[in-house]
Formats: C-alpha cells, sequence, structure tokens
C-alpha cells in the first residue's frame, strides 16, 4: 500500500481526470504543451479553481513516453496557478484503448444510455479496468495532503473511492458524472453493480447533471442496501418539474447508509460564454459573420444547425430520417430551408462506430439526391471535427438548433448555441430533446421526443413558423438562464457541496 505522504493538513484540491489539464505538441523537434482543445470549457473552468494559488493537484493519464521513463511531477503554468502541480499516470497505448476506447464504450456507454442491447461485458477487461483504477487510487493516496478534497470525475473511474478509502480514510471524496444515470432496472444489467455501487458510496459527495439522475442513482441503492433519507430538497428553483420526460419535483439530497452520512447533488454543467465571448468579439471573426450573414440573407434560406459527435446515443439517423420527411410533407419549405449537420468522428480506433456512419451517409446521400436542385442542397453534412472558432460561426449564422439526441447526459451544445446568440443579441430558436439533461433546465427551448418522428416534425415546423416576437423572448430568456449558471458556477458549487460534507446538516437552510 502506498504510504501517505506526510503533510499537514492543507486546503488542498485534487483533481482525478482522465485527461491531463494540457495536451503535448512536437513544434521544431521539441515537445511542448498546449492548452487543451477541448471546446466545452470544463478544464479551463477547473483550472480557474486554482488562479488564486490554491493548492492543487491533477491527476491524469498520458501514454507512456518512448523511453519508457515516468514522468515526474510538474507545475502546470506557474504564473497562473502557482501552487498546482501535475501528477502524470504513465500507460501504454494498448492499455489506454482498452480501457478507454474498447471497455468503457462498449459496456459501460451503452448502459449508462439504456442501449442494453449494445452492451458487451468482458470478465477479462473488467480486471483491467480494475488495475487501472486502482493505479489512479494509488498515486492520489501517495500525493495528497492530509484530509486534502478529491474530485473524481466520469465512469471510467469509477472504482477509484474502493481503492482510495481503505489507503487513505482522511481524505474526502466528490466525484461528478458527465454522463447520465439510468433507471434501476437498466443499472443493474452491469454484473459488477454491486462493486460499484458499494465504491460510489464510499464517497463523501456525490453528484449528477440533473435531478432524476441523482433518484436514479437512489433507485439503484435501494436495490443494494439499506439506507436512509436524511433529506430531501424540491428542485424547482433550477428545473423544471413538470411537462418534460426527465423532470421531478423533489431530490435527495443527504442519505445515510452505514452510519456515515453522503450528500448527493444536481449540478449541470455551463457553457464557458467566456470564451465564446472572447471568440465573437474578434476582429476577423466579426468580419467574417457579417459577411457570411450578408450573402445568407440575399439567399433567404432559414439554416438549421445540428452537432454532434458520431453516436447512436445521439440518434444521427433519426434526425436525417426526420428531415427528409419534413421535406417529403412540407414542399413549400424545399430550397427554403438548409439542414447544416456536422457530425465530429469517434476516436480511431472505436470500430463500434462504423455502421451507424455508413447508415447516416446513405440517408444523407438518399435526400441530397431526391431533394436537391442546381441552386439548393438540402442537407450540408460535414464528417469532420471542426475548429471551435468555426462551430461558434455556425451557431451564429444558423436561425435554428435542432438538438435531437435519444440519451444525453446534458448536451452542451445546446447552451453554446443560447451563449452565442445572447451575445449577439440576436434570436435564435433551440428545438431540443426531452431526453437530453439540458431540457430540464430549459423551459423556453421548443422541447421534442426524437423517438417519434411526428414530434420532430411537429417541432420543427412551430420553429421555423414561429413569430419574430416570441422567438425574441424565447432566447432572452434562455440566454438568462446560461449566463447565471455557467462553468465556472458548476465548478465552485461543487467544490462548495464538496466542502460541507461530512458536516451536520441541521444548520442547512431547508
Amino acid at each position: 500500500m502506498p504510504q501517505k505522504r506526510k503533510s499537514k493538513k492543507s486546503d488542498q484540491l485534487v483533481m482525478v481526470y482522465h485527461r491531463l489539464p494540457f495536451e503535448k505538441e512536437s513544434v521544431n523537434g521539441k515537445t511542448v504543451r498546449v492548452a487543451p482543445k477541448s471546446p466545452n470549457g470544463i478544464i479551463p473552468s477547473l483550472l480557474g479553481l486554482f488562479e488564486k494559488g490554491r493548492s492543487g493537484l491533477w491527476i491524469g493519464e498520458e501514454v507512456i513516453q518512448q523511453d519508457g521513463k515516468p514522468v515526474p511531477n510538474q507545475l502546470v503554468d506557474e504564473s497562473r496557478y502557482p501552487n498546482l502541480v501535475a501528477s502524470t499516470i504513465s500507460l501504454s497505448k494498448e492499455d489506454i484503448d482498452k480501457f478507454y476506447r474498447v471497455f468503457s464504450k462498449e459496456a459501460f456507454w451503452p448502459t449508462i444510455f439504456s442501449f442494453v442491447d449494445r452492451a458487451k461485458f468482458n470478465h477479462e477487461d473488467w480486471e483491467h479496468y480494475l488495475m487501472i483504477n486502482k493505479r489512479f487510487a494509488e498515486r492520489i493516496a501517495r500525493e495528497a495532503d492530509e484530509e486534502a478534497l478529491v474530485w473524481i470525475h466520469e465512469y471510467n473511474l469509477w472504482m477509484v473511492p474502493s481503492f482510495l478509502k481503505t489507503m487513505r480514510p482522511d481524505l474526502k471524496i466528490g466525484f461528478f458524472h458527465h454522463t447520465a444515470f439510468p433507471a434501476a432496472d437498466i443499472f443493474n444489467i452491469i454484473p459488477w453493480r454491486k462493486e460499484i455501487i458499494g465504491s460510489l458510496l464510499l464517497c463523501d459527495f456525490i453528484s449528477f447533471h440533473i435531478p432524476r439522475y441523482v433518484e436514479n442513482f437512489v433507485d439503484v441503492i435501494r436495490s443494494h442496501t439499506p439506507f436512509k433519507v436524511v433529506k430531501k430538497v424540491d428542485v424547482a428553483n433550477q428545473f423544471l418539474t413538470y411537462s418534460c420526460a426527465l423532470g421531478v419535483d423533489q431530490m435527495t439530497k443527504v442519505i445515510e447508509v452505514d452510519g456515515r452520512q453522503i450528500r448527493l447533488g444536481a449540478q449541470p454543467v455551463g457553457v464557458n460564454r467566456d470564451h465564446i465571448e472572447q471568440i465573437l468579439t474578434d476582429d476577423k471573426v466579426k468580419t467574417e459573420i457579417n459577411a457570411l450573414k450578408e450573402n445568407k440573407a440575399g439567399s433567404g434560406i432559414t439554416r438549421i444547425i445540428s452537432i454532434e459527435r458520431l453516436d447512436y446515443v445521439k440518434g444521427p439517423l433519426e434526425k436525417i430520417q426526420a428531415f427528409g420527411e419534413f421535406l417529403a410533407e412540407y414542399p413549400e419549405f424545399r430550397g427554403k430551408i438548409e439542414l447544416v449537420n456536422v457530425c465530429t468522428p469517434p476516436s480511431q480506433g472505436m470500430t463500434i462506430y462504423d455502421e451507424i456512419r455508413d447508415q447516416v451517409n446513405q440517408a444523407v446521400g438518399e435526400i441530397n439526391g431526391k431533394y436537391a436542385t442546381m441552386n439548393w442542397t438540402p442537407i450540408q453534412y460535414f464528417y469532420r471535427a471542426l475548429p471551435f472558432e468555426e462551430v461558434v460561426k455556425h451557431y451564429a449564422l444558423s436561425d435554428i438548433a435542432w438538438i435531437t439526441p435519444l440519451r444525453d447526459g446534458l448536451n452542451l451544445v445546446a447552451k453554446e448555441y443560447i451563449a452565442t446568440h445572447g451575445l449577439l443579441e440576436t434570436p435564435g430558436v433551440l428545438v431540443l430533446s426531452e431526453f437530453a439533461g439540458a431540457s430540464v433546465e430549459l423551459p423556453y427551448a421548443i422541447l421534442t421526443n426524437p423517438y417519434d418522428r411526428k414530434s420532430m416534425k411537429d417541432a420543427l415546423l412551430k420553429a421555423l413558423v414561429m413569430e419574430p416576437g416570441e422567438t425574441q423572448v424565447r432566447a432572452r430568456r434562455l440566454y438568462e438562464h446560461i449566463e447565471h449558471y455557467d462553468i465556472h458556477y458548476w465548478g465552485r458549487d461543487f467544490v462548495k457541496e464538496l466542502e460541507k460534507s461530512g458536516k451536520a446538516i441541521v444548520h442547512e437552510k431547508k
């Protein structure tokens, strides 16, 4: 067992994420660190927690160096985060592929999103998963200060608390799920459900995007072990409770298991509004957007944007098929609307998405072949990852965002679209799946059922014929919400809740 680091109690915050807070590139033959390319702002937000000099440790994985030597601990950025150290866990490419791209994506991913017919459970891969989780736990145990706060991210690291609690019982452990969390009858299909729940119940604070996922988690616990509900809260201040598929009116806030109190939370990730504003205020970007808007105005075409990673969970085929049916049933819109569909390819080596890729390609080709004219193409299809600056331009130029995943833990694309139009003070209509976590936050979106083709078409029609006054009111109200609950609010709120854990709740406001 790793020896506990000898250190006085501190305010250290330990981030445990499969990604490090930087990426590496080769420049003139030298390896240099650069900011992460991910547009969603989660890593920059987490880094912001250390800007005022808070003591921090960031533990993440990286492909092992060619010389095989371990990477020494190093400051992330001495000028901006003077007390934040990166601690790298070096893994072979084969280990990372097996851990993340194969097992996690074939066993847990489809189950989390209720696509159980696609789940594959391999017990040898589970043993490998445990080995990786144990390595993360050992690193935390060795490096963390006494009574530090530990923030573990995502289902890839579900088993870290089970190893860590025995090694370092002094640590306060928080866990955040960036995905959905399924109902008990779905989750309990996982062969290792008891081990996973047992591990999570060793945390002090467990958080999800929305109250529905909290209640799903509580139902799973109910099927595993006796527990006591210590506190419940009303959720109506931030979340829709009725008239949406994922709504609940109350949420379990504190439970007691085997004499330990565990806090639960619903904390939807927000957007990095500051980053989007920085892009939109760039002179070059402003000039490009204005020029493209002029061209678009001359065409008279209403642009519908859809951006998603290629994944059956996101429902890309269902959306394309619904759009084809819409053009067949409403011929008056032919030549007047276009769907700009950006599908980001999955990571290399993920063959489980090959079938859905081919089906989407075929469906796009059939619709364009059937309806395109010399001057109009119904679907502009981009099968590539676009720089976030380009994505923001697409948001700015689109009149409607049609975001219709079959399931989604949250969906930041919807919030990024809202932020873009809010900052530009332009109307933009959001059509959003009822089964995206963000749907319970955004009452002024047009909600649609992506499993029902008629609902998809009706929602799109409603967005297309909406009066300008209503469009402006909806856009403004949506922006007010995401402006308040931004990415920085999310990060600070999680740490605040983790700090509260373990304290008596009698002094809290009901």
